[in-house]
């Protein structure tokens, strides 16, 4: 199963980190998508299991001023 969620602030400032946690049931990883929208850069700070699914750290880092 995929799955792809975007957050719910569209905007960013230059240099901003804004971390989200995602939380998934009945899924093993989460993972980051190949492309990013541009001027962003996602990563998975950290993941564990959680009843049922798997919950993550993840932080977007904005390369500048961007609507995404």
């Amino acid at each position: 199963m995929t799955t792809a969620t975007m957050p719910a602030s569209r905007f960013g400032w230059q240099g901003q980190t804004v971390e989200y946690t995602v939380k998934t049931s009945g899924t093993a990883r989460i993972v980051t998508p190949v492309q990013s929208p541009h001027g962003l850069r996602v990563r998975v700070l950290a993941t564990r299991q959680v009843d049922g699914g798997t919950e993550a750290r993840v932080a977007v880092n904005v390369a500048g001023p961007v609507f995404y």
